[in-house]
């Protein structure tokens, strides 16, 4: 009987203890270094680079892998180059890439050289790339490893070089020849850079031979979609009695689609309409720009004179594309200027953020100088007391009207952007919201409540980066202008993204339903997300 009580207060104690510890968060260290990381107190996160427990020097790290200040380099290279566990070395190379400082590389390279595995070399070499200037390539060219982890490491670094644009002729060739790696990530890692080296011109190889050279299914349909060109449509009777039979989302697209006619006054007139909704607008005024050039100076300007904001960012981004030699009278040009001065001022912060980015770009362009970056106005706190309720394999459900889709959610990796998703979830937020955005080999994207993909709340999220979620099929990620910036929107990819790897968070990953996510549309509808755990 003794024994059989002290077995009863064992399980008791085991079941307390799971219910209380569903999450890692139960460790108060880990909550004050996610505190600390929200302060951007760098002098307070330094120590626990040195904690005892391993896993709050790898969240402290981490932790600089968000804030990105440069005072903690050298901490970092420290905690690279003695620390006895491999994993906070690891998240000490991860944190000093997201830094992405230049002063970093000797460091990068001193460790990388004496790094014993071959994991974390992978890790360093990738960060090597991020942080690399325009004599990083040569580091690039003469190596050849046989190691597939330090290959894929290699192929991460090239394609962290290309996004900083700095490139190689010998290392776009050397690229060219991963695409039949024995290993299908690597394969994959190689065909992302050479879709942007294609989009750039600084490769000449056809599609068709890009194809022929991989043997890997999901390689070659990642190229096809570089061959696929628009449904070319003409204006005429016909396709406006088509138009008017669809509903807002396929009009949009029907627009965008339109190669010729006589269309002026109908975009103009969709443009000027404020019952029209936000997507006609948008695709109609891009349309108008890329169809009548000579007059895109006026749509600009009634565009930023819209308290549209969508409209007012498509405007700037006719002007970001205004190079030196065009000609652009000193009136225009001092008429755009006053027109996005007067518009940034009445935009509201943080809810428009991203159009207030779009202006402050617009107006540095106009007037030559540099202006202030945008700074994150409210930080929406994390509720711990809520994240504490999550359990670490959190399931939901969307709904949608072509089926339903499964997410596992990372709260462990991600819990600020986990429990406000759960908190709109339960809130209904999600309920009857549109994908407003699909693109094809890439994303589907939804929960803007404007439904244009302008949309949002009126506070932003911090970013949450981690090198345990990188962006590969299926992982659901949170829509940003910028670092901390994030807010309602989502977005499931198609395939492996690793561009979007430290610059978006990525908080969750479809266990069941990819199909229905690839047969997702733009204007299908998210009828509901739910808790199915």
């Amino acid at each position: 009987m003794k024994y059989y009580f002290l077995l009863v207060l064992f399980i008791i104690g085991c079941s307390r203890s799971k219910q209380e510890s569903i999450n890692r968060f139960s460790d108060e260290a880990l909550v004050q270094i996610y505190e600390l990381q929200d302060q951007r107190n760098t002098p307070a996160l330094l120590p626990f680079l040195k904690a005892k427990k391993e896993e709050h020097r790898i969240t402290a790290a981490l932790a600089f892998a968000s804030i990105q200040d440069t005072l903690a380099i050298p901490y970092l290279n420290q905690m690279l180059q003695i620390d006895q566990d491999p994993m906070p070395r690891r998240a000490a190379a991860f944190a000093l890439g997201q830094i992405g400082h230049s002063s970093a590389l000797p460091l990068l390279k001193s460790a990388f050289d004496g790094e014993l595995f071959n994991d974390n070399r992978r890790y360093v070499i990738e960060a090597i790339g991020k942080c690399g200037d325009s004599n990083t390539p040569a580091l690039f060219e003469n190596t050849n490893y046989r190691d597939s982890s330090i290959r894929l490491g290699w192929a991460y670094g090239i394609l962290r070089l290309g996004q900083k644009g700095y490139y190689s002729n010998i290392i776009n060739d050397r690229v060219v020849q991963l695409l039949d790696d024995p290993y299908e990530s690597i394969a994959t890692i190689a065909a992302v850079h050479i879709r942007r080296l294609i989009s750039t011109k600084r490769c000449n190889i056809s599609t068709d031979s890009l194809i022929e050279m991989t043997p890997y299914s999901s390689v070659k349909e990642y190229f096809k979609t570089t061959k696929k060109e628009s449904h070319r449509t003409s204006f005429n009777k016909k396709w406006l009695s088509e138009y008017q039979s669809k509903e807002a989302y396929s009009r949009a697209e029907m627009i965008k689609h339109i190669k010729s006619g006589n269309i002026k006054e109908f975009l103009r007139g969709k443009i000027l309409n404020d019952s029209v909704h936000y997507s006609i607008k948008n695709e109609a005024f891009s349309k108008y720009c890329e169809l009548y050039p000579s007059d895109k100076w006026e749509m600009a300007s009634l565009a930023l004179n819209d308290s549209n904001m969508s409209l007012q960012s498509l405007a700037t981004y006719e002007i970001l594309k205004i190079n030196d030699g065009e000609n652009l009278i000193i009136d225009k040009r001092t008429e755009l200027l006053n027109l996005c001065q007067e518009a940034i001022q009445k935009l509201q912060l943080p809810r428009q953020a991203e159009t207030f980015i779009d202006l402050n770009k617009a107006i540095a362009k106009l007037s030559g100088k540099k202006t202030e970056p945008f700074k994150t106005q409210y930080n929406h706190p994390i509720d711990w007391e809520f994240v504490r309720t999550i359990p670490s394999d959190q399931r939901v459900m969307i709904e949608t009207n072509k089926g339903n889709i499964t997410l596992e959610l990372f709260v462990d990796n991600a819990p600020g952007t986990v429990s406000n998703f759960i908190k709109l979830m339960n809130e209904g937020y999600y309920d009857n919201k549109y994908f407003h955005r699909v693109v094809p080999q890439f994303v589907i994207q939804g929960g803007c409540p404007r439904g244009d993909g302008w949309g949002s709340l009126n506070w932003t999220q911090r970013s949450e980066f981690s090198h345990y979620t990188g962006f590969e099929t299926g992982t659901i990620g949170i829509a940003s202008a910028g670092k901390d910036t994030e807010g309602v929107q989502f977005f499931i990819t198609h395939c492996t993204t690793p561009f979007l790897d430290g610059r978006y968070t990525a908080f969750g990953r479809v266990t069941e339903g990819m199909n229905i996510v690839q047969q997702i549309r733009i204007g299908d509808v998210i009828t509901s997300i739910y808790d199915i755990q």
